[in-house]
């Protein structure tokens, strides 16, 4: 099993020699300003352009998760996270906002956000990692936030709508 299989099971640690359950445990300050534990809680098919060293979800990693339901929980477990972070509650069949969202409170409703690139990260690595059910809940639920509350140009829009469509 690779490292990044062994790190969503807390068996290992990241670059920064942080348990993913440490990672579960830090405050949305924390989860707000850090950005690169979102390539090991939501790996993607992708390298990064800044931290190519970083796992991907490649077709190991890939077929790992699809045939392993506790790999498939623990980054259910860090979407929730992420969805309390957003101020979205996961249902088990839907996914809903907390509150009324508006862009003073909810940054990741205006132009330019960081947050953007991590959404469709969210978004793919759901659907790569065998949960596309929950991947297009997620996108649902962001694209009705972002459509009726918030200020996020087409091109965002679209990488949301396309992040868990594959060739």
């Amino acid at each position: 099993m690779n490292k990044l299989c062994q790190f969503m099971l807390g068996q290992h640690h990241d670059h920064n020699q942080r348990t993913i359950e440490q990672i579960w445990h830090l405050d949305d300050y924390w989860l707000q300003y850090e950005r690169e534990y979102m390539y090991w809680l939501f790996p993607i098919d992708t390298p990064s352009q800044c931290h190519p060293e970083f796992p991907l979800a490649c077709q190991v990693t890939r077929d790992y998760f699809i045939s392993c339901r506790a790999l498939r929980q623990a980054q259910l477990k860090s979407l929730i996270i992420m969805l309390d972070f957003y101020e979205l509650h996961y249902t088990g069949d839907d996914i809903i906002p907390k509150v009324r969202f508006n862009q003073e409170k909810h940054s990741w409703l205006t132009k330019n956000d960081h947050n953007h690139r991590r959404i469709t990260r969210i978004i793919r690595s759901l659907a790569l990692l065998g949960q596309m059910e929950v991947s297009v809940l997620f996108q649902d639920a962001m694209l009705k936030a972002a459509i009726e509350y918030g200020d996020i140009c087409d091109t965002t829009l679209n990488h949301w709508r396309n992040a868990n469509r594959f060739e």
